[in-house]
């Protein structure tokens, strides 16, 4: 993710933007989670960034946590990413009741409102601008997130993105 995405921008002819950075394997991984409240039609984001490839313990403690925030049981709604299936199997094992999953057709990121949140931070602020390291990185998807979650357009316009009318 340290590669930068670039993007056609209105440079004068000859005066080519160029973009420095270097190769490296550092990353950062995002979970993030949609939430919208059923009866005020009131979205909210919430996310946690990751310094490896996200586990299914990782989507556990995240729905814990997430649960613990909203106060109420979980639907979640979410495609079918390995770590997903066994972070679903292993709360059905435990015999968790807070939560009721729901799974996305497989290869239809169209229907994932998620899909959304990243295709606007890769595609907008993210895009070239490529950080210098890996804490750099992490402070502008965090950054760019933060300024995500606070905007309630922004936040239906990832649910309308998908399909889902909210009015």
């Amino acid at each position: 993710m340290l590669q930068p995405l670039v993007r056609r921008t209105w440079a004068e002819r000859g005066q080519t933007p160029v973009l420095d950075q270097w190769d490296r394997r550092d990353r950062v991984s995002v979970i993030t989670a949609l939430a919208l409240s059923p009866k005020r039609r009131r979205a909210a984001m919430f996310f946690r960034l990751l310094d490896h490839n996200a586990k299914a313990e990782d989507f556990v403690w995240f729905l814990n946590d997430l649960r613990r925030e909203l106060g109420r049981k979980l639907w979640v709604v979410w495609d079918n990413l390995g770590a997903h299936r066994r972070a679903e199997n292993f709360l059905r094992e435990i015999g968790c009741r807070w939560t009721h999953f729901e799974r996305l057709p497989a290869y239809a990121p169209e229907l994932n409102p998620v899909e959304h949140v990243w295709s606007t931070a890769k595609w907008g602020r993210l895009a070239n601008a490529p950080p210098d390291d890996a804490n750099a990185l992490w402070n502008n998807v965090e950054n760019e997130l933060s300024h995500q979650s606070l905007e309630q357009r922004i936040l239906h316009g990832h649910f309308r993105w998908a399909g889902l009318e909210l009015e």
